[in-house]
C-alpha cells in the first residue's frame, strides 16, 4: 500500500474467531461510505480462508461485492497435474479424525472427475497410506508441494508410489501439500462382483458379500457396497 501511495486509514482483522458484532462493525464502516477491501495471507480469500459469513451479510445488507481474480493452490495444482481437468471438485482440507478422513475419501469413488483436498505436511503420509488402503492401484494421484514457490514440485503415480518417494526422502515432507486424486469406475468390470453379489445375497449380508466380492475381483469393497446396495434398494 505504501509503494502504491495509499494511506492506511482502518484495518481490521478478520478471521474464524470472528463475531457477528464484528461483522457489523465493518458492514457500519461500509454503511459510513467507506471501501473496503479483504485481502489474504496466501492465495485468494474465502477459498479455505475465512470471509463466508462477511461478505453473506455484506450482500443481505446490498453492499456492492467485486470479486478480484487471484492466485489460488487448487487451480494451480489441477492444471500441472496430469489429471483430467473438465470436470472437478475442491473439498478443501481433509477432515483430521479417520473415520470422516475415509468417509470424504469413499465420496470420491463416485465421483467422475478429479477431487482435490489441501493437506498439512504432519498428516500427508497418513492420509496418503489411507488413500492406499482405500483405492489401491485403482486411482491415479497427484501430491503438489510449495506451488509457484522455490521448492515446488509434482509428484504422480498411484498411492502407494507417491508414498514410497516420500518414504524414501523424508525432508520432501515440508510447506503446503495440494493433493489430487482420479478414479476411473469406467475401468471396472463388474460382471463377476454382480454374479457374487446375485448368488449370495440371500444367504450374506452385503457388507459380507461386498468384502468378499472385492478379494475375488481386486474392485474395491466401498465400491462395491454402494453398487451392491443400490441393487437392494431397487428391489
Amino acid at each position: 500500500m505504501k509503494n502504491l501511495k495509499l494511506e492506511t486509514k482502518k484495518i481490521f482483522t478478520y478471521n474464524d474467531h470472528s463475531t457477528k458484532a464484528d461483522r457489523r462493525n465493518i458492514l457500519s464502516q461500509l454503511k459510513e461510505g467507506l471501501s473496503g477491501g479483504i485481502i489474504s495471507d496466501a492465495g485468494t480469500p474465502l477459498i479455505s480462508d475465512p470471509g463466508y459469513k462477511l461478505i453473506s451479510e455484506l450482500i443481505l445488507s446490498n453492499v456492492n461485492i467485486i470479486s478480484l481474480p487471484g492466485p489460488t493452490a487448487l487451480i494451480t495444482a489441477l492444471t500441472g497435474s496430469g489429471l483430467p481437468t473438465d470436470k472437478f471438485q475442491f473439498l478443501g482440507f481433509l477432515p483430521k479424525k479417520n473415520k470422516e478422513l475415509v468417509a470424504a475419501l469413499d465420496e470420491c469413488s463416485d465421483f467422475s472427475g478429479t477431487s482435490i483436498f489441501y493437506e498439512t505436511p504432519h498428516r500427508l503420509m497418513a492420509s496418503l497410506e489411507i488413500v492406499d488402503q482405500i483405492f489401491g492401484s485403482k486411482v491415479h494421484i497427484c501430491v503438489a508441494k510449495e506451488l509457484t514457490k522455490l521448492h515446488e514440485n509434482f509428484f504422480r503415480g498411484t498411492p502407494k508410489e507417491v508414498l514410497q518417494i516420500f518414504s524414501e526422502k523424508k525432508d520432501l515432507i515440508k510447506g503446503e501439500f495440494v493433493l489430487m486424486i482420479y478414479f476411473d469406475n469406467k475401468d471396472h468390470d463388474y460382471s463377476n462382483a454382480d454374479k457374487v453379489f446375485q448368488n449370495l445375497k440371500s444367504k450374506f449380508s452385503i457388507k459380507e458379500i461386498s468384502i468378499l466380492a472385492s478379494d475375488l475381483t481386486g474392485i474395491n469393497k466401498n465400491l462395491l457396497y454402494k453398487r451392491f446396495l443400490s441393487f437392494s434398494q431397487k428391489s
